[in-house]
């Protein structure tokens, strides 16, 4: 059976657990660990949940980014707090991070993408007991 779907879900995904880490987003570190999981032993409904769960990184990462995008009004809050008076190294970390992100959202559709493809062409596997059966 060929799974190379599945394999370029995995490596997409495998590379996207950076920014899943980096922004503490369980549902692509779940989805990750899941790609892993059902690679040596494809199974159907595993490469849908783990799909649907890369799906749930996005959105995630997404709001993930829409925060880091309007962190100019937090950092007057940040810079208060920590009494510095500026607010600019902050300002340029966080939208360092928001164009980190879009490799990663990038990388959270390519691997939705081959997972729903890969599930298309793998046989039902409602014959077997065990993991996402």
């Amino acid at each position: 059976m060929n799974n190379s779907n599945l394999k370029k879900a995995v490596a997409a995904g495998s590379v996207a657990l950076v920014w899943s880490i980096c922004s503490l987003n369980l549902f692509g570190i779940v989805a990750t660990i899941i790609s892993w999981a059902i690679n040596g032993k494809p199974k159907k409904n595993g490469a849908k949940a783990a799909g649907v769960l890369y799906i749930i990184s996005l959105i995630g990462s997404i709001a993930f980014v829409l925060m880091l995008f309007t962190v100019g009004g937090v950092t007057g809050f940040i810079s208060a707090f920590f009494e510095r008076g500026s607010s600019l190294p902050l300002l340029g970390f966080a939208k360092g991070m928001a164009l980190f992100s879009v490799f990663g959202d990038a990388l959270y559709i390519a691997a939705a993408a081959f997972s729903f493809k890969a599930a298309g062409e793998l046989d039902d596997s409602s014959g077997e007991n065990g993991f996402f059966d």
